[in-house]
């Protein structure tokens, strides 16, 4: 291939969508115009910016078949995302960047302005495909000059810890245009004289934060000529968690010293203050670039932040960490757990569902996982390697137990993780709970024993004054301590409801209940939830407070599934008038059922109990059930 050609059209497209591309490829050709289209699937890092700088900068516009598939393909995300960031330099990326939607709707396209200048629906047949083609003709000929020409396309050069990614990163694509759009937004607070633009992503252990970073480096390093640049500070994800704040600053200097050299610049008989100035000098000379901060730990102070930052403002400097202290520097970016469709495509990459049964098995354990990034990773590679011998279903079976945990299997398996991440999803995640004080434990331990839906906080509190014989006030601080602790540390998130619920994802729940080194006080707490239950729903008969009860049934309805003592069955007495009340029949069948067993089961030891029987009847009775029939 003459490597001087020049093209009219970039053709960007999934492998998948091939059969109808190949009707618009022809076209296109017939037509007169030159495209680049390549047949290949393109797996990797080095194949991807290749064909980039090879095919996307030789051409003059870049026409995507933008399908849903489109939204999940790598490569084609960074052939769209090169072609755009170049055509930004020129002013209008729209000109340069045309999209086809063969979709319905337009949700999965990204950036957003894309969706506003859709260039056409996708053609419906051959009438449409060639009217499609006269209007490719038409827009390409007054576009002058190929995409490279305008800002090459070759990747800049990186500094520190050298980013490949991972051919298993999955979507995030809104998540990636924030951060982009963030960091290059004048209105992003900063800290007055040290750095440029400044964004946080932060979130829960293993969520995937610092391969987002990565991936959003090595895709838009186009937009940072003047390089990529990436400092580790261990602030959880690796051994060097333990280091106190004289070995980490001495870790800074260390990395910054050897980015300094790489740089060019002599570092021998200097000092680190003179590397830094001589550093920030250079950095001040050329390009806008990109400062990455890797895992940033909570307990920083103002000044010592402000050293890992970028040392010129000429720098745009992007961080990970899981602490929400550090809120007033720059624009957040929450990083949540991946949505149904990103987390199906990460676990099956590994292995593929065979037949029904198995993909419904495969999407309960993903639920059951929280669609949690890494969690997910680690299980596909158990999967894998287990194929033939463990199915989906059993491996769900073997999650469920309450005395072995199955994902820790994944930590004696071969094979890497991304971002040279820990297999266990344990020590991912006890790092940050083993930072809590009393009150976060407390409060970690209460949402180990209830469901895996918010906790409303009037809840919390009752729960906080009951274990502990606490007045009203008292609770309350207690509960505004031990949140403020979860939720620093991004193993709590607020629920945006009237109820000032907490969410905990249903892993660090998992974590508190197989490494709680105090299970008698998560006893505690659990009987103080049964009788802070007990109390909250005895007005379920009345069903205009019903949807007051919602969370309260649902942590109720947990409690009493794994419990069989008399709590339990005065418990369930009142999940099942609530169920009778708003017309559950059959649930409030079952349930009352099992509670009159449970209490003549426990009627000899507890003979106070027939009393509580006797005037439970009653209740029974008003509401139109036949106790025990």
């Amino acid at each position: 291939m003459n490597s001087d050609r020049t093209y009219d059209i970039f053709l960007s497209y999934p492998h998948a969508d091939k059969v109808e591309v190949a009707k618009i490829y022809k076209a296109l050709h017939d037509k007169g115009l030159s495209v680049w289209m390549d047949e290949t699937d393109i797996p990797d890092y080095e194949s991807i910016t290749r064909f980039i700088v090879d095919g996307v900068g030789r051409s003059r516009v870049l026409l995507a078949y933008y399908s849903l598939n489109y939204a999940h393909s790598r490569a084609c995300q960074w052939e769209l995302t090169a072609a755009f960031l170049a055509a930004q330099r020129e002013g209008d990326p729209l000109q340069r960047v045309l999209i086809i939607n063969p979709e319905e709707n337009a949700e999965h396209i990204h950036p957003v302005e894309l969706r506003d200048e859709l260039f056409q629906k996708a053609p419906a047949d051959q009438r449409a495909i060639d009217s499609l083609a006269v209007s490719v003709v038409t827009h390409v000929s007054a576009i002058e000059g190929t995409i490279g020409e305008i800002r090459g396309l070759i990747q800049p050069r990186w500094f520190g810890k050298k980013g490949t990614g991972s051919n298993r990163f999955v979507g995030r694509l809104p998540d990636m245009w924030h951060i982009h759009s963030s960091l290059h937004s004048a209105e992003v607070p900063i800290i007055t004289g040290t750095t440029g633009a400044t964004v946080q992503i932060h979130g829960t252990g293993g969520v995937g934060k610092s391969l987002l970073a990565e991936e959003y480096a090595l895709r838009y390093a186009a937009a940072f000529p003047g390089g990529v640049f990436w400092l580790r500070a261990f602030g959880n994800d690796d051994v060097k968690t333990a280091m106190g704040q004289d070995e980490r600053e001495a870790e800074r200097i260390r990395q910054v010293r050897d980015i300094a050299e790489a740089y060019g610049i002599p570092v021998k008989d200097r000092s680190p203050e003179e590397i830094e100035a001589y550093l920030a000098r250079e950095l001040g000379n050329n390009d806008p670039f990109l400062w990455v901060v890797d895992d940033i730990p909570s307990g920083m102070d103002v000044e010592t932040l402000e050293r890992w930052l970028a040392p010129h403002p000429l720098g745009k400097t992007l961080i990970t960490t899981r602490t929400k202290e550090y809120n007033s520097l720059g624009h957040l970016i929450p990083l949540d757990v991946l949505t149904p469709d990103e987390a199906w495509e990460l676990l099956t990459s590994w292995r593929k569902p065979v037949g029904e049964e198995e993909e419904v098995a495969a999407r309960q354990l993903i639920k059951d996982l929280g669609f949690h990034a890494l969690a997910l990773d680690v299980t596909g590679a158990a999967l894998h390697a287990s194929e033939g011998i463990q199915s989906f279903a059993e491996f769900r079976k073997e999650l469920a137990s309450p005395t072995r945990d199955e994902l820790e299997l994944a930590a004696e398996l071969k094979g890497v993780l991304p971002n040279d991440h820990e297999k266990s999803i344990a020590s991912t995640l006890i790092r940050s709970i083993e930072r809590l004080g009393p009150k976060g434990w407390d409060f970690l331990r209460l949402a180990s024993v209830l469901a895996v839906a918010p906790i409303p906080a009037s809840l919390i509190s009752t729960v906080f004054s009951e274990v502990d014989g606490l007045d009203e006030s008292e609770g309350r601080r207690r509960v505004v301590l031990g949140l403020d602790q979860a939720e620093n540390l991004s193993l709590a998130e607020r629920v945006e409801d009237e109820t000032g619920a907490r969410s905990v994802h249903t892993l660090i729940s998992r974590t508190v209940r197989f490494h709680d080194s105090q299970p008698e006080r998560a006893n505690q707490l659990q009987t103080a939830a049964f009788q802070a239950l007990t109390s909250e729903l005895s007005r379920a008969d009345d069903p205009l407070v019903h949807d007051e009860l919602r969370l309260a049934v649902t942590h109720a309805r947990e409690l009493v599934s794994r419990s069989d003592d008399i709590q339990a069955a005065d418990l369930m007495a009142w999940v099942g008038i609530f169920d009778h009340v708003r017309g559950a029949y059959g649930s409030a069948e079952n349930l009352l059922r099992r509670e009159c067993e449970l209490r003549k089961t426990l009627g000899a030891e507890h003979p106070d109990t027939l009393t509580s029987m006797n005037n439970l009847v009653v209740i029974f009775v008003d509401v139109g059930v036949v106790y025990g029939a």
